[in-house]
């Protein structure tokens, strides 16, 4: 089993080349230490304990450790290669640089060996490192991760080698870009028609009114289902205004956000695979 885009935690390059060839402790009854403080003890402890192949106190300082607490012992033996090649690289001792907080997150920044000049020294680079407060504790990884881990347990690391979260976020990327173009074709629509916006349904019995490249995006939404999402567009009774909804098929496989688009623009909001609205709480307005 081989862990890809959930790597992107270690935040450093020189990791990805290391080559390690001790055992390491992914026990569930390692000790548990006191959990660092601030941002930057947080970030110094993970290190240590990784190198120190205390992988299971490591990661009780990161968002990914619901799924690392729900594997068995056996897929802990399978994913334990690959652990043990990616800390081989980190240095005896991880020099930081300062950290910023800005309310329940914080960001601290390593120094870390980059490419080789040419004189065959390592050029130092700083890269930061994204961390989260849950319940007091500062955990390195952000929230989405977080809520991938606890909804897929076990199962996060196999889903994440398969290439589900990085579809799941081109899907994401995909409706984002494809409601902004929505937005605009109702526009067109509305100037072709007295004012009136369309339905789905509509604009797919009407694409011959625009562009043939725009009525070939337009056929695709004959089913209502695109990149992972269904989708619907709802009109006033008098057909004077109009709103998208957006939502994945599954959520936390295909898709983790939720979408509502009008003339003020595209929100979205992960919402459990709900729908949102205009003025749901925590929904953001895309930029």
């Amino acid at each position: 089993m081989r862990i890809s885009c959930w790597l992107v935690f270690l935040g450093i390059s020189w990791l990805a080349d290391a080559a390690f060839a001790q055992s390491a402790s992914l026990s569930t009854n390692s000790p548990q230490e006191t959990f660092p403080q601030t941002p930057t003890e947080t970030v110094l402890a993970f290190y240590r304990l990784l190198r120190e192949q205390r992988l299971t106190e490591a990661f009780r300082l990161h968002v990914c450790n619901p799924a690392v607490e729900k594997l068995t012992d056996q897929q802990l033996a399978e994913l334990e290669p690959e652990f043990l090649r990616l800390i081989g690289g980190i240095p005896e001792k991880l020099v930081t640089s300062g950290e910023t907080i800005s309310g329940e997150n914080a960001t601290v920044f390593v120094v870390v060996p980059d490419k080789a000049t040419s004189d065959g020294q390592p050029q130092m680079v700083t890269a930061p490192v994204g961390l989260i407060r849950v319940d007091g504790r500062w955990l390195i990884g952000d929230h989405e991760t977080r809520e991938l881990a606890l909804a897929h347990g076990s199962n996060f690391f196999k889903l994440s080698e398969e290439g589900v979260f990085i579809r799941m976020a081109q899907n994401e990327d995909a409706m984002a870009r494809l409601l902004t173009q929505l937005l605009e074709i109702e526009q067109v629509f509305a100037r072709n028609n007295r004012g009136n916006y369309a339905t789905l349904p509509e604009l797919v019995a009407h694409r011959n009114q625009f562009r043939e490249d725009i009525a070939r995006v337009i056929a695709l939404l004959e089913t209502g289902e695109i990149f992972g999402h269904t989708i619907e567009i709802v009109v006033s009774p008098n057909r004077r205004d109009f709103a998208i909804y957006a939502v994945p098929k599954r959520h936390n496989y295909d898709g983790r956000y939720s979408f509502y688009a009008d003339r003020s623009g595209v929100r979205y909001r992960n919402h459990g695979g709900a729908r949102i609205e205009k003025d749901t709480p925590g929904s953001k307005l895309l930029n």
